[in-house]
């Protein structure tokens, strides 16, 4: 959760952007963490993200 923090809590530059590869470094640290919350509650959501991931991942790849 700390790089969590570090990543996603910092100010944002005066444009408001957000770089993909930085949003997607942060974010990737969710699933696992809704791991240690051991509940079954938390497994659509954990899938949602994960997927909301992969689609981010697979369209940069395509710009890039």
């Amino acid at each position: 959760m700390v790089l969590l923090a570090e990543r996603l809590l910092k100010p944002l530059p005066a444009d408001n952007q957000i770089e993909t590869r930085h949003f997607l470094e942060a974010v990737s640290h969710l699933p696992p963490f809704f791991d240690c919350l051991r509940s079954p509650v938390f497994t659509p959501i954990k899938a949602d993200i994960s997927g909301n991931i992969t689609k981010i991942k697979a369209k940069l790849r395509g710009i890039c």
